[in-house]
């Protein structure tokens, strides 16, 4: 997989464009399947089959799903998993997926400071 280089003002973007539920709750399903996720028409049967099936996405524009994977593809590829993590942590909210997104995120950096879920390599 290639880097792309993403600056601070780039991640906040790409954060705030997926949403910190949506990086909190899919980046480890995103880790775990990064080869599947980086083929176009892989791709895009995940975001048809997350906005099938994902409660709080029932109801969203296809389009505006695919710009969050979109988005979270561009966090990892970027390097900023570690970055992006704390920022779901750090967010200061109350609504249950935001919560429920944020022990997801602390519970993901311990498996990765762990060495149980290892990030990618880029060339």
């Amino acid at each position: 997989m290639d880097y792309l280089h993403l600056s601070n003002d780039e991640l906040i973007e790409s954060f705030e464009s997926a949403s910190p539920w949506f990086v909190g709750l899919y980046m480890e399903t995103f880790l775990n399947n990064l080869s599947f996720l980086c083929n176009r028409q892989s791709k895009n049967e995940f975001t048809y089959d997350i906005h099938r099936y994902d409660p709080i996405l029932i109801d969203e524009n296809l389009l505006d799903i695919y710009n969050r994977v979109e988005s979270l593809l561009r966090i990892i590829k970027g390097n900023r998993v570690i970055d992006a993590l704390k920022m779901v942590i750090e967010y200061d909210t109350d609504t249950i997926y935001d919560i429920y997104a944020q022990q997801e995120a602390i519970y993901l950096l311990s498996l990765i400071n762990k060495g149980k879920i290892l990030l990618p390599e880029f060339n």
